[in-house]
């Protein structure tokens, strides 16, 4: 096995921000934070027009608020705005910023450093085959045209493991992997061993792990089904109704799992902050079912329980019928019995009474947390597109309360109402909120050991120490795939304290793991490491940082998001980040590509590298290597040399050490080739491993490219197989 590595390194490069691939840092503290307190009760409203666009300008006089019936005096009302491809949405009214009560006029917000916070949910629990499809077709127009630059989203699959949800992320191709893990689940509605509504989200990941384990082993029982179809006949069947009241029972403990999943990533929503939005994509969820009383009634007491957990974490919920438009009508694929029994029109109408009551509970669930239901359309993503405009900008109303409404004694659930003077518009509120009495239990402080975990697995990145990681897929001849992962961590972010001498001491932990697409760690590596300097060394990590380099071994080829935290054990302090690692499968003799190692050095230098002037030997000049920041770091400057390093595998070579390789590195910004290296011949007669051939070349970064992100693409033509293997690198140009 290989050994954990640990390399620190003087830095020579300025320390850069966290590249796009990284899921972006937790957004700042800003004003839309919802509130529920006995002091001060924060609403988020949003006010549309006719095309669903967000109404500005309005002031406090605009608004009128009422509790369970009574109006209640508003403090403040302030306009929260995000930021959308560059322009901001402004209030019309601008006083001063910040929230003062009393005041007249609705304040402008200033907008907040992330877009959009966006939780993408899929049923696949409650969705059909066909449903499945149309929404892994929306998604994937989502993520390509709507989604913007600097948006955190998550996509999450209600049948998968949630004990390591997706982290929140920017990354498309991220995103893209995540929904081609959708898939129509055969389970659904017939499997026997669901969640109970009274479990907890412990008891969630647990199951949802253990179930994961047993896939994998192998060892997974087929589903026992309910009821056996051959032991009625049709006719019988028919006259006692029998599959559908089943349907209907399993549809129902199915829908409460879905719902599981879904409070799950509401509690996870709690710590980010201001308003987030939630898309549910479903089949429907009924809650008012005369054949299933029981079963309805549990599903509606547990969609109100993961309402109220949406309004304490500031979640807007929209949701959306996946089936679309449907045709109420007898059709050719329906029984026979369904047209001559003369009843025709009968069955069409109690097909349409069951329709409408499947979407009950979208448009309750919504409704509660001030979002939309969104249903009867086959366009989603027109759908998808009204959600994200409401997000560009809403108002933040509060009033102070009586303290008698927080007394469960009293009344349980208090309604809310929200009123607009203006004609012409829409609003959308949360329906109310629940009473509890105030929860004086001191939380346990959790471990150290449970901190970097809870770090590890979570959904969201941590930021208290600032890192940037890339990690790096490549195959060992004796150990097989792997990962070497490179971390930078910026040193003024860790606690050194004084030691004799003038030394400087700071101690951390690591902890890193491979999550599979069902959020399922597959390996997982932790270790210690302390640092002591002084003087100089000091003073360059602490302006230029050092290199983690951490190498994990990887059992099965497949697509797994890498995740390292760190955590100071003077300070407690925690970052974390990750990245999506493809470790192709070569047993099956298929050309790949190593990912890539890259370097930025001057033209100078370059031209003294290709001359054979750089290295350690006599008469050699010595230029400190920039390889491992480089890599992690990837800001380079235009007019500069780009060396690049890779293994290529499963290359047709001769007995005689002889290939028809060619290589070619080539530019990209938007899929636009801006740049292109000339077709380089690979010499492979020196090699020693066939298998695994060394492979390195240069490019230079025009002076025209200007700053911003691209792509360098790698491409290998092996002609005597006609194979082509490609690999991509993200960087940015910085000035």
């Amino acid at each position: 096995m290989k050994k954990i590595v640990f390399t620190l390194v003087a830095a020579f490069s300025v320390l850069a921000s966290l590249h796009a691939q990284q899921p972006p840092p937790t957004p700042p503290l800003d004003e839309g934070v919802v509130k529920i307190s006995t002091d001060l009760i924060q609403i988020d409203v949003t006010v549309t027009d006719k095309d669903g666009k967000p109404v500005t300008g309005l002031s406090l006089d605009d608004f009128e608020i009422y509790e369970n019936g009574e109006k209640q005096t508003i403090s403040s009302a302030t306009f929260i705005s995000r930021t959308a491809a560059g322009a901001t949405i402004e209030a019309g009214n601008k006083p001063s910023a910040g929230i003062s009560a009393p005041q007249k006029n609705a304040t402008a917000g200033t907008s907040v450093g992330a877009l959009r916070i966006i939780a993408i949910v899929v049923d696949d629990l409650n969705l059909s085959f066909a449903s499945v499809h149309h929404t892994r077709r929306a998604l994937r127009r989502f993520v390509d045209a709507q989604m913007m630059r600097g948006d955190l989203v998550a996509i999450i699959r209600t049948g998968g493991a949630v004990g390591a949800l997706q982290q929140f992320t920017s990354d498309k191709r991220l995103l893209h992997a995540a929904i081609e893990k959708i898939r129509w689940n055969p389970l659904g509605g017939s499997f026997d061993s669901l969640l109970s509504v009274s479990q907890t989200e412990t008891d969630i990941t647990d199951r949802f792990n253990r179930e994961a384990e047993l896939v994998a082993s192998g060892k997974s029982r087929q589903p026992t089904p309910v009821f056996q179809p051959d032991l009625l006949s049709e006719k019988k069947k028919i006259e006692k109704n029998v599959p559908e009241n089943i349907s209907k029972e399993e549809n129902s403990v199915y829908v409460q799992s879905s719902l599981g999943t879904v409070k799950y990533i509401m509690n996870g929503l709690k710590q980010l902050p201001g308003r987030k939005a939630l898309l549910l994509f479903s089949d429907g969820i009924s809650i008012g079912n005369d054949t299933n009383k029981s079963g309805s009634s549990e599903v509606f007491s547990y969609l109100q329980d993961v309402a109220e957990t949406a309004t304490r974490s500031s979640v807007v919920v929209y949701t959306f019928d996946a089936r679309g438009m449907k045709s109420m009508s007898i059709g050719a694929s329906d029984n026979t019995y369904e047209i001559i029994d003369g009843h025709r029109g009968q069955k069409e109408a109690a097909r349409g009474r069951d329709f409408r009551d499947s979407q009950d509970g979208l448009v309750y669930f919504a409704a509660r947390t001030g979002g939309k239901a969104l249903l009867n359309s086959d366009d989603l993503n027109g759908g998808i597109q009204r959600a994200l405009d409401e997000q560009a900008g809403y108002y933040l109303l509060a009033y102070q309360p009586d303290a008698e409404i927080f007394d469960p004694q009293q009344r349980r659930f208090n309604k809310l109402e929200v009123k607009v003077t203006r004609r012409g518009v829409n609003v959308s509120h949360r329906s109310g909120f629940f009473s509890s009495a105030n929860d004086t239990t001191k939380p346990h402080e959790p471990t150290p050991d449970r901190q970097i975990a809870n770090a590890l697995m979570s959904p969201f990145t941590q930021n208290d120490i600032v890192l940037n990681v890339n990690a790096l897929f490549a195959d060992d001849a004796k150990d097989g795939p792997y990962i070497r992962s490179f971390l930078h961590i910026d040193a003024r972010t860790l606690k050194f304290t004084d030691q004799p001498d003038g030394w400087k001491k700071a101690t951390f932990d690591v902890a890193a793991a491979t999550v599979d697409h069902n959020g399922v760690a597959v390996e997982s590596k932790e270790s210690k490491y302390t640092i002591r300097t002084k003087g100089a060394t000091y003073q360059t990590m602490l302006e230029r940082g050092f290199v983690y380099v951490l190498i994990m071994p990887v059992k099965k080829n497949g697509l797994y998001q890498y995740r390292v935290a760190v955590r100071d054990s003077d300070s407690g302090k925690i970052g974390s980040a990750s990245q999506i690692v493809d470790v192709p499968d070569l047993t099956e003799g298929k050309l790949a590509i190593s990912s890539l190692m890259v370097e930025d050095v001057s033209v100078s230098i370059w031209q003294n590298i290709a001359a054979g002037k750089v290295g350690n030997r006599p008469g050699q000049m010595q230029v400190a290597s920039t390889l491992l920041y480089d890599t992690v770091l990837r800001q380079f400057k235009a007019g500069t040399v780009l060396r690049y390093g890779f293994e290529l595998y499963n290359a047709k070579v001769g007995g005689n050490g002889t290939s028809r390789l060619e290589t070619q590195a080539r530019i990209l910004q938007n899929d636009v080739v801006v740049s292109a290296g000339n077709l380089n011949t690979v010499d492979v007669a020196s090699q020693r491993d066939p298998k695994r051939l060394k492979i390195s070349g240069a490019l230079m970064l025009k002076n025209s490219l200007q700053p911003g992100d691209y792509v360098l693409q790698l491409s290998v033509f092996d002609r005597s197989a006609n194979r082509t293997a490609s690999q991509l690198l993200p960087f940015e140009i910085v000035k």
